[in-house]
This record gives C-alpha cells, structure tokens and sequence, in this order.
C-alpha cells in the first residue's frame, strides 16, 4: 500500500502533485510512489496511423519513443527531487508503467491508500482529464485532486447531504480522515429540508460514526452557494482538504457534474478535494 502521485510528465503539475503525496503519505507513514503510464509506441501508432501512412511508421515510432523519453525523465526527475527534499524517513519509487494511463490509474486506486493527481486534471484539455474522469466517473474508485497549494495542517471539511456518492466519500477516505484527526462536517440547511425523511442526513448521525472512529469532530452550517461556502469555511479554518462526493455521470466521455462539484472543480483557490462518485 502507497500513495501514489499520477504524473504526466510536466514540471508544475508533477511538482505539485507529489508534493501533495508526499504530505499525505507522511500522515499516513506509508511509501509514496510516482506513477508515470504511457502506452506503448506502436500501439498508439495503430491507433493514430491510416494504411497509406504505413511508410512513415518506422520514423513516426522513432518520434514518439522519443517524445516519451523526454516525458519520462521530466516526470523521474520532478519526482525524485521533490521526495528528497520533502519525503524524509518515508520511501519513495518512481515506476514507469506501459499502459493507458487510464488504466494504470484505475489499478492503483484499487488498492492504494490515496490516489493524488493534479489539480489540472479537473480541466477537460489537460493531459490527464480521461485518466481522471475514468478512475472516478467510470471505475467509481476514490481519489485526490492537488490543492492549488500546499496542503497545510488544518481539519477535513467533509461535504455532507448523506447521499450515497458522500457517504462513499467518506467510507473510501477514512484513513485519510483518521490521519489529519480534526473534522468539520458541513451542511446547508437547505439539504435536511430537501431530504428529512433521510435521518442518516442529520450531520450528527456521521458525526457520532466519526467519533467511534476516534476523529475529533466539529458541525458547521453553510448558508447560500454550497461550493462557495464550503470554500469559505475551507479558507476560513485554514482546512487541509475537502472531501465531497462527486455528482453527475459520464456519457460517451463528457462529464456532466452537478452545480457543486463542478464549482469546487474549478475554484481557482481551493484545498485539496478527496473525492467518490
């Protein structure tokens, strides 16, 4: 077991991305590994190249091989010095995996202890979006997005409606919530209105779970927007991260999020998301 940093090969976002495992992982006292998937030349070449381009393949190969050289050795290096200067006592591998990175993701969420990508990765143009939106919309497995700094030392803010796509959230990421021990459980009063006869939507239902969970557990009620005011609570107690689950659903690869989870998304200044569909 890890926490594993998925890299893409870039220097800011690799940088920030194992920073952000290794923080966690040192809250966990496990290893921290660098994941860095490409497929294989020929299979993209097979994919990318018609019949009449048959000709160039040995030159097209050559391109890509080369191309992913230079991205390996950007992700290595990245990874190598951000955990030997920020991972001491905890140990670091970096593994270059021939695969989609699709499914090299998903395989480590399975099993990992946290699964960290970038924050960018939220963004439909970026190198490592189809990587994120199928660990999470797809395989339906946990994972972390980077904040958009380093993640500090304050409590967990933990979203909660008591829907099934939350309460996963909280389930998949209770090592991690156990680790940072201070938690504030969040709500709109609007949610225990929408749904009362749901009495596992009361906070202090979860609130009484995490306690037998030895977490150290706060209430607090958000008025108005619910992705601008978890934001606001988030910035106000200086929280470490925020764990919500995600809503919508992916068809024919558009993601469609609800209101709230696409917001937290894209907020410019935001902590770390631990998220579960």
């Amino acid at each position: 077991m890890s926490v594993v940093a998925v890299l893409q090969g870039t220097e800011a976002e690799d940088r920030q991305t194992t920073l952000a495992a290794i923080e966690i992982a040192r809250r966990l006292n496990t290893p921290v590994t660098g994941l860095f998937a490409l497929p294989d030349p020929m299979a993209v070449l097979m994919v990318s190249t018609s019949p009449e381009m048959a000709t160039v393949s040995p030159a097209a190969t050559q391109s890509v091989i080369d191309m992913q050289a230079k991205m390996t050795k950007i992700a290595k290096t990245v990874f190598h010095d951000a955990t030997s200067t920020g991972a001491h006592g905890l140990d670091c591998d970096f593994f270059h995996e021939v695969n989609t990175v699709e499914r090299a993701s998903a395989n480590a969420a399975t099993l990992a202890d946290a699964v960290v990508f970038p924050r960018s990765a939220a963004t439909t143009s970026a190198p490592l979006y189809m990587a994120f939106e199928h660990v999470m919309m797809e395989a339906r497995l946990p994972l972390v997005l980077a904040g958009t700094d380093n993640i500090p030392t304050g409590p967990v803010i933990i979203a909660w409606d008591g829907s099934n796509g939350a309460s996963r959230a909280v389930r998949f990421h209770l090592p991690l919530i156990r680790a940072f021990g201070d938690v504030i459980i969040a709500q709109a009063p609007k949610d225990l209105e929408r749904d009362a006869a749901r009495p596992v939507a009361e906070p202090g239902t979860l609130e009484d779970w995490l306690k037998r969970h030895g977490v150290s557990v706060k209430v607090a009620g958000i008025e108005g927007d619910v992705a601008g005011g978890l934001l606001a609570l988030a910035k106000g107690s200086g929280a470490s991260m925020i764990v919500a689950g995600a809503y919508g659903h992916s068809r024919l690869g558009e993601r469609l999020f609800g209101g709230t989870t696409r917001h937290l998304l894209s907020a410019k200044d935001a902590p770390a998301l631990a998220l579960a569909r």
